[in-house]
């Protein structure tokens, strides 16, 4: 079947059976941060930006991106978000082992978008999920709280001024 898609900003074509995994076909397409862990759609490690949302590649059949755009970590390390995302993370002393890079980069971008100013609450709800083999929880959430304040800084926000 032939499965239009917007796939890293490229109008391409993909060939696929309709209930095939969008993870297998993302793989043949040579884009390898989406990595295979539980295929359940648990841990986090295939995820990528569907339409905007994260989204576990490994439970979704490819028939259903018809038209979609695709993004994955490969063409998300050209966002501006990307590199508050490291920036924090490396505040926080994050050093993450590569196979679940995906899942945690595309997790704090959604709560970027999501949160002016995440609480510890939002933070654990988002990060619900997540296979945390390189970190913990409170590490990676307080990696997304500094990765907040340097999104603020680069768009020129003053910290915890209120208006």
């Amino acid at each position: 079947m032939k499965i239009p898609v917007t796939l890293n900003d490229k109008k391409i074509v993909l060939d696929a059976e309709p209930d095939e995994p969008l993870l297998y076909v993302l793989r043949r397409e040579k884009l390898f941060s989406v990595k295979c862990g539980c295929e359940k759609g648990i841990c986090g490690n295939c995820m990528v930006l569907l339409d905007g949302e994260c989204a576990n590649s490994c439970i979704v059949p490819v028939g259903l991106v018809r038209d979609s755009t695709i993004v994955t970590l490969e063409h998300f390390k050209t966002y501006p978000e990307y590199q508050d995302i490291n920036t924090g993370f490396s505040q926080a002393g994050i050093h993450l082992c590569g196979y679940c890079t995906a899942g945690k980069m595309l997790t704090a971008y959604s709560v970027l978008r999501g949160y002016a100013r995440p609480d510890k609450k939002q933070l654990f709800t988002s990060l619900q999920g997540l296979v945390c083999c390189c970190t913990d929880y409170d590490t990676l959430a307080n990696g997304i709280l500094y990765a907040v304040a340097a999104k603020h800084t680069r768009e020129g926000k003053k910290a915890n001024v209120k208006k």
